[in-house]
């Protein structure tokens, strides 16, 4: 802030000095033909006049200057306070970028967790399918053999029934041909 008080310093005692150069200048041209025809005036009121007015001029610009350099020494001070603001700012939203970072981190973590359970779970339900169709084939095929052996059960038990039948028939036919054949021999 110093820095830029003394350049505007500077810059205002330039603008002071020239205009003070300028104004004197101007003064003698203008003064040199009222010389030549009031001879009889002391030529050091006029250049009093003239300096006069150049002071006058001077302190005009002066005045300018200082409002100058006050608004800007304002807007100077609006933009340090904007600055310092801006900062704070900047500061907040970087801290909660930082935040939400670690909170995105956090839950990509838990993503990938909770998606790996999902998988195990998935993987898990997928052998107990395997298992159970596995255990149904087995229990398909175990009933497909029983119902098997039942059928051959139930065939056997059928045959040994006309089996038994038919033993029956032989033994009664030869039954009744032994007594065919026994009343024959007694007669």
């Amino acid at each position: 802030m110093d820095e830029l008080n003394l350049t505007q310093n500077q810059l205002l005692l330039a603008i002071s000095a020239g205009s003070f150069l300028i104004g004197a200048i101007l003064m003698r041209l203008f003064a040199r033909p009222a010389n030549k025809s009031d001879k009889h005036e002391d030529p050091r009121n006029h250049q009093i006049r003239g300096l006069e007015a150049d002071l006058r001029g001077v302190r005009r610009q002066l005045a300018e200057a200082e409002e100058v350099l006050e608004t800007r020494n304002e807007e100077f001070n609006t933009a340090a306070a904007n600055l310092h603001e801006t900062r704070t700012n900047l500061i907040d939203k970087e801290e909660e970028v930082e935040l939400l970072n670690a909170e995105l981190k956090l839950s990509v973590i838990k993503t990938r967790e909770l998606r790996q359970e999902l998988q195990d779970h998935a993987s898990e339900t997928i052998r107990g399918n395997v298992r159970a169709q596995e255990a149904e084939t087995e229990l398909e095929v175990a009933r497909a053999g029983s119902e098997a052996v039942l059928s051959e059960i139930g065939r056997l038990q059928e045959e040994r029934q006309e089996m038994t039948n038919t033993m029956r028939r032989l033994e009664e036919n030869m039954l009744s041909g032994e007594e065919m054949f026994g009343e024959e021999v007694d007669k």
